[in-house]
């Protein structure tokens, strides 16, 4: 029998202590709300953060770019608050 693990317990993981913590990104499908209103802007990103990236978006016909500018934007709102 397993117990429920809840928020701030710490348990033995793969690499030592862990703490379990709120989850407050959302998940690929969330990222892929309509953003009226963007700016242009060059970045760079690593070469796994770009492929999972892509691989999502490809995955569910939507483009790369939206998914990462909803993680961005929600975790702006989250820490305007």
């Amino acid at each position: 029998m397993s117990e429920k693990i809840k928020i701030g317990d710490v348990v033995e993981g793969t690499y030592g202590p862990m703490r379990r913590i709120v989850d407050n990104l959302p998940s690929p499908d969330e990222l892929l709300r309509r953003e009226p209103e963007v700016e242009k802007v060059t970045m760079q990103l690593d070469s796994f953060t770009l492929k999972f990236f892509k691989e999502k978006a490809a995955a569910q016909g939507a483009s790369y770019q939206r998914m990462i500018r909803e993680l961005l934007k929600s975790y702006a709102e989250m820490h305007q608050k």
